[in-house]
């Protein structure tokens, strides 16, 4: 039998590998698209949020703690599982390879300028593979020890930027129309999507899960975006924090210690690498989940293989960082949002397919 973890610590696995997207993802995109408003999109976005995870719920409930591989093709037949199985195994294969184009280039620009981008990309999904090729045990262990520490170290940078921010610079509202915190929206929305890991996680979990943790998940997630988006504008002003590459990032540069200690985003770093190698490393045993599950143990370390090279091809072809960041601002979030609600509501019109005979459910 496949090896179960408490509800805690599958939580923290979540909140730490989908919490670095919203950190560095997700906060440049909204601040160049809302500016000012990008605060209130959240909150607006927020309730959204919830409906679509209500709904999310209630698929989660029909699989009755059961995978949902099995469950899937009991109801839709093998061809039907590849097709909605495999739109997911891509669309997470695409957030892999985002989290590792987005990672290398923060640590070449910030840390490691003068080295080959090929070798931190090479070393960054070599440690991310060999967290996912010995399962999910040891990524739950990784993100249950390190959130924490992150936690921490975001709550610090929070407090000891107080003085540097001005919280009146989050108003007025709507200066630029309502275009612009609609759009805001979608980033939001779009973002939120990678929730959907809930799916393939939740029959891992000890007991059944129950909405009111899906709410606490969503809304500490949300407030992932909200607390180093609101920071940022607070620190550098609508019109240089949506300029900035990584706004959440700088905040720390803002950080002193005493007269004498300066320059600590180093702590940043082990921030980022946490929550980007465990994000990684689920995006890959997600992928060999949904790819791989019919196939022998050896068979599939090769799938595991196959998708972090696949992960690591794009960065390593070293596309122009303006091309990719016009791409997924103009197109990326718009069709996630669109994924993610029509992914959700056709399970939810499987839940109500009658499976059949012989399955075993519990």
């Amino acid at each position: 039998m496949e090896a179960t973890f408490s509800n805690k610590q599958m939580t923290f696995l979540l909140l730490l590998s989908l919490g670095i997207s919203n950190h560095v993802i997700v906060i440049p995109h909204l601040l160049q698209a809302a500016g000012r408003d990008a605060w209130m999109s959240i909150l607006v976005t927020y309730v959204f949020l919830i409906a679509w995870s209500l709904l999310l719920h209630k698929v989660i409930k029909s699989m009755k703690h059961n995978s949902m591989i099995p469950w899937l093709q009991s109801r839709v037949g093998r061809a039907g599982y590849w097709i909605i199985g495999g739109s997911m195994a891509c669309y997470f294969l695409l957030m892999g390879l985002i989290i590792v184009y987005d990672t290398t280039k923060n640590v070449s620009i910030y840390f490691l300028p003068n080295t080959p981008i090929e070798v931190t990309i090479v070393c960054f999904v070599l440690v991310a593979y060999g967290a996912a090729r010995t399962g999910l045990k040891t990524i739950v262990f990784v993100a249950a020890v390190t959130l924490p520490i992150v936690w921490m170290l975001g709550v610090a940078v929070s407090l000891m930027t107080k003085g540097s921010k001005q919280y009146g610079l989050l108003l007025p509202l709507f200066s630029d129309g309502y275009m612009p915190y609609l759009y805001g929206g979608i980033i939001v929305f779009g973002g939120s999507i990678d929730f959907i890991a809930l799916l393939m996680l939740q029959h891992r979990m000890e007991k059944p899960i129950k909405y009111g943790t899906v709410f606490v998940m969503l809304s500490l997630l949300v407030g992932l975006i909200l607390g180093p988006c609101m920071g940022s504008l607070a620190a550098f002003g609508p019109a240089a924090a949506s300029n900035l590459r990584f706004p959440a990032f700088e905040q720390w540069r803002l950080v002193i210690i005493g007269r004498y200690i300066n320059h600590v985003d180093f702590l940043a770093a082990f921030q980022l690498m946490a929550g980007s190698l465990v994000r990684a490393a689920l995006c890959i045993h997600v992928w060999s989940e949904l790819i791989g599950s019919q196939l022998s143990a050896k068979k599939r370390q090769f799938v595991i293989i196959g998708g972090a090279l696949l992960m690591a091809l794009p960065s390593l072809l070293k596309p122009g960082d303006i091309l990719v960041q016009s791409v997924m601002h103009r197109y990326y979030y718009m069709l996630s949002l669109l994924y993610g609600v029509l992914f959700v509501a056709v399970l939810y019109a499987v839940s109500h397919i009658q499976p059949r005979k012989g399955e075993l459910e519990k």
